[in-house]
């Protein structure tokens, strides 16, 4: 009679693995990447992401305008002037990001 452990399968061995699908902690070095190769995609790469992305962005520099605008307008130019034009973006056109926002929320929400 075998012994029966939560992690042994029957006959006492180990339950044999899918090899199409990635362990989440692989054991061996260098596996890690590959793990994310497989399982893992980008915002970049999946469109609705993307928009879900730059809509939280663009919101949350408009909050932030609202609250401190001495923050955002410093830097209307470079690398940082990103922030600004998000925040100019969710000021000027709050009627159509709010609707992008709902549009996205109920997507999320009742279509995926």
């Amino acid at each position: 009679m075998w012994l029966l452990h939560p992690n042994l399968g029957e006959r006492g061995r180990p339950p044999r693995k899918d090899p199409g699908v990635a362990e989440p902690f692989p054991s061996r070095r260098g596996h890690f990447a590959d793990f994310f190769r497989r399982n893992a995609q980008s915002a970049i790469f999946n469109f609705q992401s993307l928009l879900t992305v730059i809509l939280l962005l663009i919101c949350t520099c408009a909050y932030i305008r609202s609250l401190a605008p001495s923050l955002l307008d410093r830097n209307k130019t470079g690398l940082l002037g990103i922030f600004w034009k998000c925040a100019r973006i969710g000021e000027r056109k709050s009627p159509y990001v709010a609707i992008c926002c709902i549009v996205m929320a109920f997507s999320i929400l009742f279509i995926q």
